[in-house]
């Protein structure tokens, strides 16, 4: 359960902190004061895109729960007895995610999301019209997610063996010439003896090679000035020494001794020179064996286009690999289309018994939604799901003899049917569903669904948009009854649905010097009271609207 949403610093939402009761949580405020803001929030904190204003400074938005699902255990740093989401917002757009206090991508988010929040507006009950989002609720109801699995898991064995067989088979023909320049790759490259460090060290020496004539000509040049030249410092250190020597000064010694540390110093410098100069003496046969190396490596780089020389050797292996498969390709043949052929044949299988749970469930389902859907006013309406076989006349996969197309959910469809009059044909939803109709037939999904799963939090956004009198009465009560069941948070301007039994908040805007600000607060009962005469009669509330407030606070709660 969602327990509390803080906000801070959301452009005009500067400072929110709400505490959610377990059931209904009733939203209602002023137009345009900020009500979508907060499922915006909502939105941005869970890893989704989100419609949010420009910002000036880092906002946060942080939410609690105070029980874990155990699909979402696995994603956190450490045990927890509660959930901490927590989203940081720079101006600049950019999120930073945290999972009780540890850094988590938007990827993570948006995967433990769909065990703790989903969020429905009247847009977004669109998804309805989506088969495959139909063929997941049905899936959900009928807890088929551990036959699903391991069928997949069987699809995408199935795929990765039938395209090696068709490979292998397609191949045949062209075995041989395949063969042959796979022959002459492989001879090219093992010829190579290649090594990523003997790679590393060859560009290494080339470097040193390039600069070794500069160097050999710098260091010659200046041994013969430092110590050949007839004016070498040497030379004039030791005339200087003879010369000092001579003079009956008792401060000359030092002198002297400063003349013969640098000679010293020079002649140790002299010794390094020379030194390097038999260490980097050019070889011509060597540095030629070395560019011609180089070369090779940098050729089949190339050739083969490979950025490395670890991908280089790769691609050896790989073609190492097919050599190998396609030299004993007739022999395995055989082997592989038995092996596949046993795979379509338990896949079918499992195929078919995915379609029989869903024909079952999609009778239950389908009759759960009917009598939700009378209870929601729709009584008129006729709700059906329709379990339906793919056939494909070119396919070589067949099922009771009759060809099928197999996909990575079955080989069946499912469709959300609906009659919107005793007259009318049953017809898809997006045919004929209007949008007060699809929401009221998602909510009837959801209760049905309750029954059998655990849901995560509804957060519903002005669902209710189209309705009015009796239907807003009649969905106003059945919200209330399956909040009791799953916590719901409902955007609404319906006075019907906001006398519900359940904590009310109100959102209002005021004026903050220059600019406007958004707050947000729960009411008291007397507060809901002025509130729900507000949604009757408008801004000027009348004893009427307080008396009719009243009445319908008083019937919700009995």
């Amino acid at each position: 359960m969602l327990t509390r949403l803080s906000v801070q610093n959301l452009a005009f939402l500067r400072q929110a902190d709400i505490e959610w009761s377990y059931n209904l949580n009733i939203i209602t405020g002023e137009t345009g004061a900020g009500k979508s803001l907060l499922i915006e929030s909502l939105s941005a904190l869970l890893g989704y895109k989100a419609d949010l204003p420009p910002l000036t400074e880092k906002a946060i938005v942080e939410a609690e729960f105070d029980t874990i699902p155990e699909a979402v255990i696995p994603h956190l740093p450490e045990p927890a007895d509660t959930l901490i989401l927590r989203c940081e917002i720079l101006p600049t757009g950019r999120r930073r995610f945290f999972l009780n206090d540890s850094p988590a991508s938007a990827q993570i988010l948006r995967e433990i999301a769909y065990y703790l929040v989903e969020i429905h507006s009247q847009h977004e009950s669109q998804q309805l019209f989506q088969a495959p989002f139909q063929r997941e609720l049905l899936d959900s109801y009928a807890d088929l997610r551990a036959e699903l699995h391991a069928y997949q898991a069987l699809y995408t064995t199935w795929k990765e063996r039938s395209s090696v067989l068709a490979e292998l088979e397609k191949g045949l023909t062209e075995r041989e010439e395949r063969l042959a320049w796979l022959s002459q790759q492989i001879g090219e490259l093992k010829s190579a003896n290649l090594s990523p460090d003997e790679y590393a060290q060859l560009e290494k020496q080339i470097r040193r090679l390039d600069h070794q004539a500069q160097a050999l000509q710098l260091l010659s040049q200046w041994f013969y000035q430092l110590s050949e030249n007839p004016h070498a410092p040497s030379t004039l250190l030791r005339e200087a020494e003879k010369a000092l020597g001579r003079l009956p000064l008792p401060e000359i010694q030092t002198i002297l001794n400063h003349l013969e540390e640098a000679r010293t110093s020079l002649q140790e410098a002299l010794t390094h020179i020379e030194t390097l100069l038999s260490e980097i003496a050019l070889n011509p046969e060597e540095a030629e064996r070395l560019r011609q190396r180089y070369d090779l490596y940098n050729t089949l780089l190339i050739k083969y286009r490979v950025p490395t020389v670890g991908a280089l050797l790769d691609l050896f292996n790989r073609l190492v690999s097919e050599y190998e498969m396609l030299s004993h390709a007739q022999e395995s043949v055989e082997p592989l289309r038995n092996e596949v052929d046993r795979l379509t044949q338990a896949l079918l299988e499992k195929g078919y018994r995915l379609e029989l749970a869903r024909l079952a469930a999609a009778q239950a389902l389908s009759d759960h939604v009917q009598s939700y859907l009378a209870d929601l006013g729709l009584g008129y309406a006729h709700f059906h799901i329709a379990v339906e076989r793919i056939y494909s006349p070119d396919s070589p996969y067949k099922w009771a003899d009759q060809p099928v197309q197999l996909t990575p959910y079955g080989f069946s469809t499912v469709t959300f049917l609906l009659r919107t009059a005793p007259d009318f044909p049953l017809a898809p939803l997006s045919q004929v569903a209007s949008g007060g109709e699809l929401s009221r037939i998602m909510l009837a999904l959801k209760a049905a669904l309750a029954e059998k799963v655990q849901l995560p939090t509804l957060v519903l956004d002005e669902i209710d948009t189209g309705l009015s009198g009796e239907g807003a009465r009649r969905m106003g009560e059945f919200l209330s009854w399956l909040s009791k069941r799953v916590q719901i948070i409902l955007i609404t301007h319906l006075p019907a649905i906001a006398a519900q039994r359940g904590s009310h908040f109100y959102i209002w805007r005021d004026r903050e010097g220059d600019t406007w600000r958004t707050y947000i607060r729960q009411l008291s009962s007397e507060e809901r009271i002025q509130e729900v005469a507000r949604l009757l009669s408008g801004e000027a509330v009348s004893e009427a609207a307080l008396a009719a407030a009243r009445d319908l606070l008083n019937l919700a709660a009995s």
